[in-house]
């Protein structure tokens, strides 16, 4: 990692430009292809879309989103803990340290002496909220962690996700051997839960099937029988996609389609290499524990495919609607690059119905953003290409026409430093997202300065030399009597700054 002193520019650039003899309000609605020119760096109002990735932590995973009454709640696998955002725009899921009304650690991995905390769920369910996770008791060695994965639940004491929880308790599965990812289903008046397993205690060859058990009525948290009889497998990993690298089905997220039918995404092969993908089964019949009355689709929803998509190793994934309930979205985390392994990145795609089936368009290009969800307010963030921002003479203009925002990516140089000077509508806490692209997998961070204040922001290699990735993160920020508020970027010239994206969240 480098570190160098970040410059500091001090003096402030006055641009000014009229529209039919008057200055352009910020706030007024205009057109991406239009700038608006005011004091400190020019910016464009993005008004109906946005740029992937949502969320870029280190080593994150099973990122799951979940809507309910004008909000979204987001979690993710994070190891020690079940954190929450809470968000009303599906496109900015940033978490805030410094608020627990928007983001609150829910558990803490101590509290119960486990470890291990995987595949986070939150939903809501008859008047109170669930979480379902993933934990297994600290061992001496990997495989007596692995064998002694479980599920785990909890529950909410009132309505509020964000109020207080009951402690979690482990849901007792019949043969259990090892159970992780669960999720949870409710159908025609019936309750079930849904994880993957192993086939049998010693499972040397780690297969991993999908299992399905009812619950007792109205109770998320209690298995309605532990028999051994009513764990009842629906799906095995039988095609070659699904089964190249290791023999797993894992991650299952259930929804009901648009023409009632319970539909079971999955994650299949490993997790851990680009063979991972996406598919999904069907409920054909009528009894939701038989396992041919499921039918499970030939080909994946979502895979690597380099010739067509670049996309690598999607997986995990959770299925939401867009704000107004007309638009179906499915999140799914990817590789951050070729063999990246378990480092990935959480993104948002929209999923269409065609034949009954559903259907999510190949990306062809990693870079190009994506409409807006139908019904999410558009025009609130402003985009601050790096080419207009304050350069030193240590910075570069290179080509980057058809993968940056504009035609262009600032290289900073040793010493160099780019300054963006922002003015905004209110005090207060804003998302700044930097799009960035980086080449070189030995370095992870950017040095920010915001407004003299310094952090580290967490930039990890990008998929291709091409692509650019986005570090969200909170900050405050103020209107000023003398100047602006500055961000100022120094980084690696294997780093590339294509632009900052100021969202102002609901500042008027």
């Amino acid at each position: 990692m480098h570190k160098r002193k970040t410059l500091f520019i001090t003096g402030v650039l006055l641009l000014m430009s009229t529209l039919s003899g008057c200055k352009v309000n910020p706030q007024e609605s205009i057109k991406q292809s239009e700038d608006i020119v005011e004091l400190g760096t020019k910016y464009k109002v993005m008004e109906d879309y946005f740029y992937n990735p949502m969320v870029i932590d280190f080593r994150m995973g099973d990122p799951w989103l979940y809507y309910h009454d004008g909000y979204y709640y987001y979690t993710q696998s994070e190891g020690t803990r079940v954190r929450v955002t809470k968000s009303p725009y599906m496109t900015q899921l940033t978490s805030n340290p410094n608020d627990e009304t928007r983001t609150k650690i829910l558990f803490r991995q101590k509290s119960i002496d486990v470890v291990e905390i995987w595949a986070p769920e939150i939903f809501f369910f008859e008047g109170h909220w669930y979480i379902y996770f993933t934990a297994t008791k600290d061992a001496k060695t990997e495989i007596e962690k692995d064998t002694g994965r479980r599920t785990y639940g909890m529950k909410s004491v009132t309505d509020d996700a964000f109020g207080e929880w009951e402690t979690p308790v482990e849901i007792k599965l019949p043969m259990d051997y090892r159970s992780i990812d669960a999720t949870f289903l409710d159908y025609d008046g019936r309750q079930y839960i849904i994880w993957s397993g192993w086939p049998n205690a010693e499972n040397l060859n780690w297969r991993q099937n999908l299992y399905i058990t009812e619950l007792v009525t109205g109770n998320p948290l209690l298995a309605k029988s532990t028999a051994d009889t009513e764990r009842h497998i629906i799906s095995v990993p039988h095609y070659e996609w699904e089964n190249s690298s290791i023999f797993q089905n894992e991650g299952p997220s259930a929804i009901i389609s648009p023409d009632g039918t319970p539909i079971i995404f999955y994650a299949g092969n490993f997790s851990g290499d680009d063979s991972y993908c996406v598919g999904y089964i069907t409920l054909t019949g009528t009894d939701l524990t038989n396992f041919d009355h499921w039918t499970k689709n030939p080909e994946p929803l979502m895979a690597t495919d380099m010739a067509y998509s670049e996309i690598i190793a999607p997986g995990h994934c959770s299925i939401v609607k867009s704000p107004d309930q007309t638009e179906w979205w499915i999140m799914y985390h990817s590789a951050k690059y070729s063999g990246a392994g378990w480092d990935r990145m959480a993104r948002l795609q929209k999923m269409e119905w065609v034949n009954g089936k559903p259907h999510v368009e190949k990306i062809t290009k990693i870079a190009d953003p994506n409409p807006l969800p139908s019904g999410e307010a558009g025009g609130r963030q402003r985009l601050y290409e790096a080419e207009d921002a304050v350069l030193t003479e240590d910075c570069f203009v290179i080509d980057k026409e058809g993968y940056a925002a504009g035609d262009n990516a600032v290289s900073i140089s040793e010493n160099g430093s780019i300054t963006f000077e922002i003015g905004v509508p209110a005090n207060g806490p804003y998302v700044v997202g930097i799009r960035f692209s980086n080449r070189d997998s030995s370095l992870f961070n950017m040095n920010v300065t915001v407004n003299g204040n310094e952090m580290l922001v967490y930039a990890p290699r990008t998929q291709y030399d091409d692509s650019f990735t986005i570090a969200y993160f909170f900050t405050d920020l103020y209107i000023k009597r003398e100047g602006l508020n500055t961000i100022s970027i120094n980084a690696d010239p294997s780093i590339y700054i294509d632009c900052l994206i100021l969202d102002l969240m609901n500042h008027k």
